[in-house]
């Protein structure tokens, strides 16, 4: 039944086709499944056959090849239904966005069938706007749970309809799923009128696109609540980390999990640089879009470092001009703003560009004025640790980690920094402490953390699995990478040397010094000394 009341009816053929799709969604019906379905002993088996029979459907859907709401091509394998299975069926745990619930249709009486339109059409919207890998489920009469953020999608959609006038007014609101916050909200009246945001697909495609951007904003600048603002920008995304790992599993296998990962991560680091920049353009003015810009930029090489430079991609240069723009143009007007100031400190000391001793004054102050003490203490820590104060530091992390919630992406953060900090004050015993505690919230942890805080004489064998697992290009990126976003950054030479020693070590043991880039052997020369 079409939105209008008109009933669209299948033959055989479409029926069994449709039926094959719709049982299975999100999987490949490979055009031998779909021709032994459709097919009897003695017809014709051509898949000429299949084609017209998809054609036919989409036609009768409504559907469009290039922008799939139902059945999606998989060129070279066959189709596949993308509509999902009916919404009761559906398990809001296992989606990354929900859209719903759908409330006040029940007083919308003839009007009801334009304010649906506008809630699936939305749907859709948002399904085309979040990157591959990420699902979104539709469930108009769905019941939000007040849960843990793993029991559930990590935000949601809820639309509230009312009728005034003769018209549908909507309210859309982005929420956290598991705390309600209001992320972000808009009305809009559906009137005769207006009623063109339906039948405009690029007029909802910015509507939605507003809405997401703005509840993307509202998440990660919330730095009280969500901890650090490069924490809380990596949390405002929609997908949820997959925790399924196991440590049965092979080596290669976990391997293969980690470069998922980094590839998710890449769609979601472009797609925040796309909200960014198109917020920028709203508002030119916003001194802390600025910061939050040159925090993404940051964070590329934070997160996506080592296989950026394994790929052959090196846009350093280029990135720290463009950083070192919007800070200075930014930090006039966020002085003001602990959160904002002491994010730009941070930025501006990991530029190396002669800005240390501002960057370490600005971070302090800022500090003393913070109301948000958890989320600042581990980057004061980190600043402490980068100009040579350990013991200033440590006590710092270490208050900063009673105080965060154990898990969070915010307490994993800190973690890290304590562990990058024990690493290069050469504090073994309290560094092992450490490791066991960030080694247990994912089996995929040793892989990456490893290399970078194990022991360089005598490494683990949780260390030698992950150097088995490098190649060549891999080891040598991942070196580069502990160099640009740690070892450099420390003041005294010792603190530098203990820092790369380990990632260094394993570059020069399995593929001999000669592996080591110019740029990291000069700058340690004590330790290549050491290994060569």
């Amino acid at each position: 039944m079409t939105e209008d009341g008109q009933t669209v009816r299948f033959t055989r053929s479409e029926a069994r086709a449709l039926a094959l799709l719709a049982r299975h969604p999100d999987r490949i019906a490979t055009r031998e499944m779909l021709l032994d379905a459709l097919t009897e002993v003695g017809s014709d088996r051509s898949e000429r056959n299949i084609d017209f029979v998809i054609n036919r459907l989409r036609r009768k859907l409504a559907d469009d090849a290039r922008n799939p709401r139902f059945i999606a091509t998989r060129y070279g394998e066959g189709y596949v239904w993308v509509g999902g299975p009916p919404a009761l069926q559906r398990d809001p745990a296992q989606a990354d966005l929900l859209v719903g619930p759908l409330l006040g249709l029940t007083h919308l009486g003839p009007l009801r069938p334009r304010a649906e339109l506008f809630a699936k059409t939305l749907h859709y919207m948002v399904k085309g706007e979040l990157p591959d890998g990420q699902s979104v489920i539709y469930m108009p009469d769905a019941l939000p749970r007040a849960s843990a953020v793993s029991q559930g999608p990590g935000k949601m959609i809820e639309i509230t309809f009312f009728a005034e006038a003769g018209a549908v007014n909507c309210v859309t609101a982005v929420k956290k799923f598991d705390t309600g916050r209001i992320l972000a909200m808009n009305r809009v009246a559906l009137d005769d009128d207006t009623h063109e945001l339906l039948a405009d697909p690029a007029s909802m495609r910015a509507f939605v696109r507003r809405l997401l951007n703005e509840a993307w904003r509202a998440q990660a600048g919330a730095t009280d609540s969500d901890g650090p603002l490069p924490v809380s920008m990596y949390t405002a995304s929609f997908w949820k980390l997959d925790h399924s790992a196991t440590p049965t599993e092979s080596l290669a296998k976990l391997t293969a999990r980690a470069d998922t990962i980094d590839r998710r991560y890449l769609q979601e680091w472009r797609q925040s640089e796309r909200r960014i920049l198109e917020l920028r353009e709203a508002s030119p003015e916003d001194a802390s879009l600025r910061v939050m810009h040159a925090a993404h930029l940051h964070t590329k090489y934070i997160m996506l470092g080592r296989k950026l430079f394994a790929d052959g991609i090196d846009d350093r240069a280029e990135d720290e001009d463009a950083m070192e723009a919007l800070l200075l143009s930014a930090l006039p007007h966020v002085q003001s703003e602990p959160d904002l100031a002491i994010t730009a400190a941070k930025l501006l000391h990991f530029l190396d560009r002669g800005y240390g001793e501002l960057a370490i004054e600005i971070a302090e102050d800022a500090f003393r004025s913070s109301l948000s003490v958890a989320s600042l203490l581990p980057l004061i820590a980190q600043m402490r640790a980068f100009t040579g104060r350990i013991n200033a530091a440590l006590p710092c992390i270490d208050q900063a980690l009673d105080l965060l919630e154990p898990g969070s992406k915010s307490h994993l953060y800190a973690l890290t920094i304590k562990c990058q900090i024990l690493v290069a004050s050469g504090n073994h015993e309290g560094l092992d402490d450490a490791k066991r505690q960030l080694y247990a919230v994912s089996v995929l942890a040793p892989l990456f953390f490893e290399p970078l805080f194990g022991d360089p004489d005598n490494p683990s064998l949780r260390g030698r699995l992950a150097a088995m697992a490098m190649s060549r290009r891999t080891a040598v990126s991942s070196l580069v990478h502990a160099d640009y976003v740690s070892g450099r950054l420390f003041a005294q030479a010792d603190h530098r040397d203990n820092a790369i020693h380990s990632p260094l070590a394993l570059v020069c043991r399995r593929f001999g010094p000669n592996a080591v880039p110019k740029e990291v052997a000069d700058r340690y020369p004590r330790v290549m000394a050491r290994l060569g």
